[in-house]
């Protein structure tokens, strides 16, 4: 299934679970044999009114009698089907899960001919020789957000933010590295398998924290102003002063490039603008016509939101859709337009945004970017370290939202990121 496929073609819908259990100290997962003879996981269709979450569960019980509850997202594979002579969109996608009680497994659906639980290992290799070659993925990512989920880095890592004291920030990633980077490996296997036509970025090394020379922060930042009410005269003031105090960027909302541009000339001071700004919900036309006018309206950069919703369900298929085409655009000039893609990570767990970062750099993006500022987090150290560690210097890294002191700012570019978005330039520069 391709990101170039027709979306309107009909849907069909399936979701189940990868369970496990601690049983006398050691990791249990839940297989059944199917009608087909395939070693497999429970799942099935989604009923009306059913979000995905709800089906995984309700399907895992049905066809296993066990209790269950969702702790991460294992991932989504699609492929075309036909009904009727007709080509559907089936989409399937599975949840990590842990088994609530101790009761052992029975089968009870008629296309299940039998359910159990094994220890890891064992499962790992039955599932390699009779398993289904599109989820041979799953125990490997499973794996990974056990890890993430065991070392609580959602709350001792990812959780800190970038004025938290240098010392604690260390700390924290030397214990959340090495998971960290078995997530990126399992998130690039996912993909291997399922998006085969995508070809992501090769694996590089890449130390973190890293060092950060004196006059990187200057050359980091793009001082922006994306506030709705902004006035032409709060635009031709922030361009003033990045003139004034030799910042390297502006960023603005698209109706204010031609102001920006005016405001600027000869002064070397760059002018980016936003697209499918704030929340990612625009068709995929829509997004290519913005592109479109911001660059013909002078826009030196592009930063673009990517959909949203779609990455959070992990369907990269649509998402890398929408970049594409927008990087498509971007290449129409040249030299061309640098595209940066906004993954909101606030929106999305660990994983999805690692996917995103891969997958906007596979079909093009220069940069990728964590925040709009207008979610419920910007930009946090943990969330760059899983961008720069997928897109592993093949793009760029752009921290946004919430960066207001310096030493946020160099926290965040000793973990990674490249470039700084902020509407508090010179408090970082401290020449306000």
């Amino acid at each position: 299934m391709g990101a170039d496929d027709v979306v309107t073609m009909r849907v069909e819908r399936a979701a189940g679970g990868v369970v496990v259990r601690e049983r006398n100290g050691a990791r249990e997962v839940l297989l059944i044999d199917d009608q087909y003879g395939k070693v497999s996981f429970p799942k099935g269709h989604l009923e009306p009114g059913e979000s995905w979450e709800q089906a995984a569960l309700r399907e895992v019980q049905e066809e296993t009698g066990v209790i269950a509850r969702i702790a991460g997202d294992i991932g989504r594979v699609e492929y075309v089907i036909e009904r009727g002579g007709e080509p559907v969109r089936k989409q399937v996608r599975l949840f990590l899960m842990v088994a609530e009680d101790g009761s052992e497994p029975v089968h009870q659906a008629e296309e299940v001919n039998g359910a159990y639980f094994l220890p890891w290992d064992e499962a790992r290799r039955r599932h390699d020789e009779r398993g289904y070659a599109n989820w041979r993925f799953a125990l490997q990512k499973a794996d990974a957000l056990l890890a993430w989920r065991v070392g609580r880095l959602e709350e001792a890592w990812r959780a800190l933010g970038p004025d938290t004291p240098w010392d604690h920030l260390v700390a924290a990633w030397r214990d959340a590295e090495p998971v960290t980077r078995k997530l990126v490996d399992a998130c690039r296997e996912e993909l291997a398998v399922t998006f085969p036509e995508l070809r992501v970025p090769e694996p590089r090394s890449l130390h973190l924290p890293r060092e950060v020379a004196h006059d990187a922060l200057r050359a980091a930042i793009e001082s922006t102003l994306l506030k709705p009410e902004a006035s032409e005269i709060d635009v031709q003031n922030l361009c003033l002063e990045a003139v004034h105090h030799n910042l390297p960027m502006v960023c603005i909302s698209p109706r204010h490039v031609p102001i920006a541009k005016r405001a600027v000339p000869g002064s070397g001071v760059r002018v980016c603008t936003v697209i499918g700004f704030p929340h990612g919900t625009q068709t995929v036309n829509a997004m290519r016509q913005e592109a479109l006018e911001a660059i013909a309206a002078g826009a030196d950069e592009i930063d673009m939101v990517g959909p949203i919703g779609a990455l959070a369900e992990g369907d990269v298929w649509a998402y890398a859709q929408a970049v594409r085409a927008v990087v498509e655009v971007a290449r129409l000039r040249f030299p061309s337009v640098p595209v940066k893609v906004i993954l909101e990570t606030s929106a999305l767990g660990p994983d999805a945004v690692i996917k995103g970062a891969l997958v906007s750099v596979a079909v093009g993006a220069d940069f990728v970017k964590t925040s709009t500022g207008y979610h419920k987090a910007g930009a946090r150290p943990a969330d760059v370290t899983l961008m720069a560690l997928a897109v592993a210097g093949s793009a760029g890294v752009k921290a946004s939202g919430g960066i207001r002191t310096p030493a946020a700012a160099r926290n965040l570019l000793r973990f990674g990121a490249d470039r700084l978005g902020t509407s508090a330039a010179l408090k970082l520069l401290d020449e306000a």
